[in-house]
Parts: C-alpha cells; sequence; structure tokens
C-alpha cells in the first residue's frame, strides 16, 4: 500500500490544537472532493472523520478506512449519469466485493444501519426512518467546526452523551465565544449541520 508519511488528520490536530483558517479550508476542500467522488459512485462513505483523513509527504489529502461504505443509489442527475462499465477493473471488483461482504440491496435509495463514529454522525441516523449521502456532508461541517474551534461540537464524557447531544443538536448546538470564528466559516458550517432536507451538498 501507498505509505503516507504525513500521518492522520486527528494527530495532526491533536498537535495543532486549532488550525489556521487558511490551513482549514485547503483541508475541507480537498476532503470535498474526495467525499464528492465516493457518492459518484452511488457509495455514501458513512465514517467521514479526521482519523480517516490521512495526509501525504505534501500534505495532500487521501480518505480511507471504507469499511462501512455502503451502496446507495444517489439522486443528483450530475452524479447519476456515471456509467459503471467506464470504471476500472478494480473499482468494479472492489464494488463487488463491498456489495456482497455489507449486503447492500440495491433497490434501496436508503440506509438504516447506526454506524459511524459518535462525534461525527448524522442525527437523522439515529431516526431509525432512513438516510442518504447527506450524512457524509453533516460530518464534513463537524470536521470543520472541530478544525476552527478545538473540539467537536457534541463531545461529551460518555458515547451516549455524545449521541444524546447529536438527536437534540437544535438545542445543544453553538458557536464558542472563543474562539471567534469568521462569518463565513460559520456559514458553510451551519450549513452543512442542518435538517438533511436542506443541507448543503444535497442532489436533486
Amino acid at each position: 500500500m501507498e505509505f503516507l508519511a504525513g500521518g492522520d488528520l486527528m494527530t495532526h490536530l491533536i498537535r495543532e490544537d486549532v488550525l489556521k483558517e487558511n490551513d482549514a479550508r485547503f483541508y475541507i476542500a480537498e476532503l470535498i472532493l474526495a467525499i464528492e467522488s465516493v457518492h459518484k459512485h452511488n457509495y455514501i462513505h458513512r465514517d467521514i472523520k479526521p482519523d480517516n483523513v490521512l495526509l501525504d509527504k505534501d500534505g495532500h489529502i487521501k480518505l480511507t478506512d471504507f469499511g462501512l461504505c455502503k451502496h446507495a443509489p444517489i439522486r443528483s442527475d450530475r452524479l447519476a449519469e456515471v456509467n459503471t462499465s467506464e470504471l476500472s477493473d478494480n473499482f468494479n471488483r472492489l464494488k463487488s466485493a463491498l456489495d456482497k461482504k455489507l449486503g447492500c440491496r440495491r433497490s434501496r435509495k436508503l440506509a438504516y444501519s447506526t454506524v459511524g463514529t459518535p462525534d461525527y454522525i448524522a442525527p437523522e441516523v439515529f431516526s431509525q426512518q432512513g438516510y442518504d449521502e447527506t450524512v457524509d456532508w453533516w460530518s464534513v461541517g463537524v470536521i470543520l467546526y472541530e478544525m476552527l474551534v478545538g473540539w467537536p461540537p457534541f463531545s461529551g464524557d460518555e458515547p451516549s452523551v455524545t449521541c444524546q447531544k447529536i438527536i437534540y443538536w437544535k438545542k445543544t448546538f453553538h458557536f464558542p465565544k472563543e474562539p471567534k470564528l469568521n462569518k463565513p466559516a460559520m456559514d458553510l458550517i451551519t450549513k452543512l449541520m442542518c435538517e438533511a432536507d436542506r443541507r448543503l451538498g444535497r442532489n436533486g
């Protein structure tokens, strides 16, 4: 496998505590491109978190750990144009292996399993009413918040506490007074961490 000398983003965050806005913008931009690529192939990653974002020697990111990846047709007309016959043989073999391993049902557009790391899970994952690829965009909002604030927005002493905070996010989510985030950053975060039907990145 490729050696990624930069380690993972979580280690970088622990070392830096809070990232400069330009650095956060760079990592988030590359993360968005990586997630869009996953969605383009009709998969939901479902475990977007700093631990799963690796850095190469030049600081560019690589999204990893597709163990919780779920096949689910993406609604976007633009993304739906992807022809799997044009994909590499290697990707098609990987896709088939994942489908078999995870028991994916291609006829379903929504996923239902409660998976992921608590701090970064979107609230609709807990609802048992189904969710789509926009759960990955919620996770991006959480990561951006963590980069600029220094900790995730729903952190708790126990995973159960974190989950409760996420479920009731409309009451528990807020921006701290310090460090003070600029308006564009706050606007982007709130457009990623909102109701699924209004979330930035939603297609169709």
